[in-house]
C-alpha cells in the first residue's frame, strides 16, 4: 500500500474517533450525570485549554524531536485518554480526563501535519487533502448516527471504547508510516537551544514567514471569530423561532453535505486551480452564505426555515474549500523544520477566537437581540472576503508589472 493511502486510512479512523469523541463528550455528561448548561461550556473550555496554553511549547518540542516518536506517543495518549473517559466514575473525573484528551490531540494532530509535509509531495497535496476532507466530513455525518443507533443497545459512555478502538486499529499502519519517515540527524546537545529560547525564536520565525501564509492566518482567524459569534447560538435561535430540533439537524447535515461536495469538486474539477485563488473564492462563498443567512433572519422572510439548509449548504461548501486551500498553503509555504510550532501556535490563537466568539455573541444577544450575532458575523465575513480580493488583486497586478519590466 502506498504511503499516501496509508495516511488516508489512518486519517479516516482518526476522524471517526474525533467526531465520536466530540459527540460523546458533550452528550454523556447530560445523560449520565444531568449536568447544567454551564458545565457543558466548561467542558468545551477544558477541551481547548491545552491547545490554548501549551500549543507553541508542544509545537516547538515536536519540531525538535523525531516526529515518529511524537506521532506514536500522541496516538497512544488518545487511546489511553479515551479509554479512561469510558471508565470515569463521576463528572469531576470526566472533566480532568477531557483535559488529558486535549493534550493527546495537541501532540497527535501537529505530528500528523509534520508527517504529511515529509511524505506527501507538493504535486499530490491537493488530491490528498481532498480525499482526507471528503472522508472527514463523511465521518462527521455518520459518527453521530452510528453513536445514536448504538445507544439503543449500549450505555452511551461505553461508546468511548469504540472511539479508542478506531485509533488503536490504526497503530500498526501508523508504525509502518513512521518507518518511511527519515530520522533527524544527531545534533550536539551544546548546539541545541533551550526550550525557552526556542519558543521565543518562534516569534521571529513567524515574522519571516511568506506574506501569503501570514495573511492566510489572519483570514482564518477572522473566519473562526465569525463562526464563534453565531454558531454556538444557532440551536438556541432556532428554538427561539419555535422551530423543531429536526431543523437544526437538517442544517448540520446540509453543512456537512456542502463540505463533501467541496472536497469532491476540488478533487475532480479544480485540482489544477491555484490554491490562493481557491482561498479567495472560499471566503467569497462563505461570506455570501452568512450574508444570505443574516438577510433571512433580519427581514424575517416567510418560509425561511426551508431556506436555512440551502444557505448552510453554501456555508459548508465555502468553509471546506477554505480549510483545504489553507492546509495546502501551510504545507507549501511553511519551512519544514518549523511547521510543528507554526501550526500549533496558530491553532492556539484560533482557539482563543473560538472561546471569545460565543462570549461576544452572548453580549450582542443581551444588548441587541438574537439577530445581532448573525449580522455581525456576516459583516466580518464580508470584510474578510473583500480584504482577500483586494490583496489578491494587488499581488497579481504587482507580478504583472514585474513581468512587463
Amino acid at each position: 500500500m502506498k504511503v499516501s493511502n496509508k495516511l488516508i486510512f489512518v486519517q479516516s479512523l482518526s476522524s471517526l474517533s474525533l467526531w465520536l469523541d466530540i459527540f460523546l463528550i458533550f452528550t454523556v455528561p447530560v445523560y449520565m450525570w444531568q449536568v447544567p448548561p454551564s458545565s457543558i461550556a466548561l467542558l468545551a473550555f477544558c477541551l481547548g485549554l491545552p491547545m490554548l496554553i501549551l500549543g507553541p511549547v508542544v509545537g516547538t518540542i515536536i519540531d525538535r524531536q523525531d516526529v515518529q516518536k511524537t506521532l506514536i506517543l500522541g496516538a497512544l495518549l488518545r487511546v489511553i485518554s479515551t479509554t479512561a473517559l469510558a471508565c470515569s466514575p463521576n463528572f469531576n473525573v470526566f472533566l480532568g480526563l477531557v483535559i488529558l484528551k486535549g493534550v493527546a490531540n495537541l501532540v497527535y494532530f501537529p505530528s500528523i501535519t509534520v508527517t504529511v509535509r515529509q511524505l506527501i509531495g507538493a504535486e499530490d497535496r491537493k488530491s490528498f487533502f481532498s480525499y482526507v476532507s471528503l472522508l472527514d466530513q463523511s465521518t462527521k455525518i455518520l459518527a453521530p448516527l452510528l453513536a445514536g443507533l448504538l445507544t439503543l443497545i449500549l450505555i452511551p459512555k461505553d461508546l468511548f471504547f469504540l472511539s479508542a478502538a478506531a485509533v488503536f486499529i490504526s497503530l500498526p499502519v501508523l508504525m509502518s508510516i513512521c518507518a518511511a519517515i527519515p530520522s533527524k540527524p544527531e545534533v550536539s546537545s551544546a548546539k541545541i537551544l533551550s526550550l525557552y529560547q526556542d519558543v521565543l525564536k518562534g516569534f521571529h520565525i513567524f515574522r519571516s514567514l511568506p506574506f501569503q501564509l501570514r495573511i492566510g492566518f489572519l483570514y482564518s482567524l477572522l473566519t473562526s471569530l465569525a463562526l464563534g459569534v453565531y454558531d454556538p447560538h444557532l440551536a438556541a435561535f432556532l428554538a427561539y423561532e419555535g422551530l423543531a430540533p429536526v431543523v437544526f439537524s437538517g442544517i448540520i447535515s446540509a453543512t456537512a453535505g456542502g463540505a463533501v461536495c467541496a472536497a469532491l469538486l476540488l478533487k475532480f474539477k479544480f485540482k489544477t486551480t491555484d490554491e490562493f485563488v481557491l482561498r479567495s473564492y472560499a471566503l467569497i462563498i462563505f461570506s455570501t452564505a452568512l450574508l444570505l443567512a443574516a438577510a433571512l433572519i433580519f427581514f424575517e422572510i416567510p418560509g425561511r426555515r426551508y431556506l436555512y439548509p440551502a444557505v448552510w449548504f453554501i456555508n459548508g461548501f465555502g468553509y471546506e474549500i477554505l480549510i483545504i486551500s489553507s492546509n495546502i498553503i501551510l504545507q507549501q509555504l511553511c519551512p519544514a523544520e518549523n511547521i510543528g510550532r507554526v501550526s500549533t501556535s496558530f491553532r492556539s490563537i484560533q482557539i482563543l477566537c473560538v472561546i471569545m466568539g460565543p462570549m461576544i455573541g452572548t453580549v450582542l444577544i443581551a444588548d441587541m437581540g438574537r439577530q445581532a450575532p448573525f449580522i455581525l458575523a456576516a459583516c466580518a465575513a464580508f470584510l474578510t472576503a473583500s480584504l482577500s480580493v483586494a490583496i489578491h488583486y494587488c499581488c497579481t497586478r504587482k507580478q504583472l508589472l514585474k513581468a512587463i519590466d
